[in-house]
């Protein structure tokens, strides 16, 4: 990556920052409901969020923590991520798709590892992983949906079929790649100072965290496509987004004169 790429990423993140700051039209259209008082409450508590993942990042770098170090400030730059990604596309985001991210990321980092949440509550991962794949089962129906409405001409029973297929291969490789994450990490930093076990109990942790993967992609998928049903509005939006991502694409491929 060359500092002309880190300067394009931190200048989308600015200027998508900047617009749900401002509460830009375009921003308030990808928005779930009409009721601007959620609206006004999700954004807030978003950018609050936001800030609070960098609360254990300046926490760990004064004990010096490796391993916490690093996870902390890589959490903390996912977290920036769906603005990042809106500034860069133009794609609209969800702000409840935000406030899932932000919240997910903000139990893990600051609640599960900084204040100890996963060593002081026996079931507080296994909630995370459910709502882990909740969370990607809502964040990746709108993309997958709107990607469907632009660039297929297929049926109604063949998108909802490309939906539920795609979203749930989505999640498990998510989920496959975040334990394969936590298996390597136990490798390098097993025997640091103060570093807690991902893969307690090896087998049995990773194939539940899975099984709580799927069960949490289908309950998000079922509440879209319910919401999905009794709603023009979010039609529109998600062929809105697919429209975007489309041009967005295509200015991409486009050959450089």
């Amino acid at each position: 990556m060359t500092p002309k790429n880190v300067i394009e990423i931190l200048g989308a993140y600015a200027r998508s920052f900047g617009e749900t700051l401002i509460d830009r039209p375009t921003i308030n259209k990808s928005i779930l409901t009409s009721s601007v008082r959620i609206y006004k409450f999700l954004k807030w508590t978003n950018i609050v969020c936001s800030f609070l993942l960098f609360v254990p990042v300046f926490a760990s770098i004064g004990d010096f923590n490796l391993p916490h170090i690093i996870g902390y400030f890589v959490i903390a730059f996912l977290g920036y991520s769906t603005w990042i990604f809106q500034g860069i596309t133009g794609v609209p985001v969800f702000e409840e798709t935000r406030f899932l991210t932000l919240l997910h990321l903000v139990l893990h980092s600051f609640f599960g590892v900084w204040l100890e949440f996963y060593n002081n509550f026996a079931r507080f991962d296994d909630f995370l992983h459910i709502f882990g794949g909740f969370w990607g089962g809502c964040l990746l129906f709108p993309f997958i949906f709107g990607s469907a409405i632009a660039w297929s001409n297929l049926p109604p029973r063949a998108i909802k079929w490309k939906v539920w297929l795609s979203g749930i291969a989505i999640v498990n490789m998510a989920g496959v790649f975040w334990e394969i994450a936590e298996f390597v990490s136990d490798k390098i930093f097993g025997g640091y100072p103060g570093y807690r076990m991902a893969q307690e109990n090896s087998l049995n942790d990773t194939m539940t965290d899975l099984i709580y993967n799927n069960i949490g992609a289908t309950i998000g998928i079922l509440l879209f496509w319910s919401y999905l049903r009794k709603s023009a509005d979010i039609n529109a939006f998600m062929g809105n987004m697919g429209k975007k991502l489309d041009e967005f694409f295509r200015k991409e491929s486009a050959p450089v004169q």
